[in-house]
């Protein structure tokens, strides 16, 4: 047997011990997945009690106060994993809510992780899809860059509060979008062990 042919014989007995080694081990578990109408659903187990706090804050505001809500956007106001695409639809309990918010007077904000070169198409897409925006947010290069999620997601809220507005409820799928306070209250949508990031 010559040198070459030694080598493939090697390489050969390699390959084929490789898959005989990996047949024998368990089977992995792929990551979570989850269906569009599994995600609406459990969306909507979360929304239906935000919307009736929201609706209670409303009615409770005989002062008059500057009352708001914030809104994540990827895979909470939008189906951005769902549905891709330069127009990206409305989760619709989040749209629903955001509505109703609206029209009883309380402003909707986004604050999102995404470039704030992005946010002419952002913006035309959210209202497109029918929410209602009185402000959008988000990074911009430098933030990209040098600020954590969660601590220029807190930023934002701040600045919002300190522009007079009481932030009553701040809604999310991911615990980035809920830490750090400047909300009254915040709900955590489903990401599923951060398949919907």
């Amino acid at each position: 047997m010559n040198r070459r042919t030694a080598r493939r014989a090697a390489v050969t007995l390699t390959a084929g011990l490789a898959l005989s080694f990996a047949a024998a081990l368990p089977a992995q578990a792929a990551g979570p997945t989850v269906t569009e109408t599994q995600w609406l659903s459990d969306v909507a187990a979360v929304t239906g009690p935000a919307q009736a706090y929201i609706d209670g804050r409303a009615a409770a505001n005989a002062s008059g106060a500057k009352q708001a809500i914030v809104l994540d956007i990827d895979n909470t106001s939008l189906e951005t994993h769902f549905e891709g695409g330069i127009t990206v639809p409305a989760t619709p309990p989040v749209l629903a809510l955001a509505q109703d918010a609206h029209a009883k007077g309380i402003s909707v904000f986004f604050v999102s992780a995404r470039s704030d070169l992005y946010n002419v198409v952002t913006r035309a897409n959210l209202k497109s899809v029918g929410y209602p925006v009185d402000g959008l947010y988000a990074r911009t290069v430098a933030q990209l860059l040098t600020e954590s999620v969660a601590d220029f997601k807190t930023a934002q809220r701040k600045a919002i509060e300190a522009d007079g507005y009481d932030i009553i409820a701040d809604i999310g799928n991911n615990t980035t979008d809920l830490t750090g306070g400047y909300a009254d209250t915040t709900y955590k949508l489903p990401d599923y062990d951060g398949l919907l990031d």
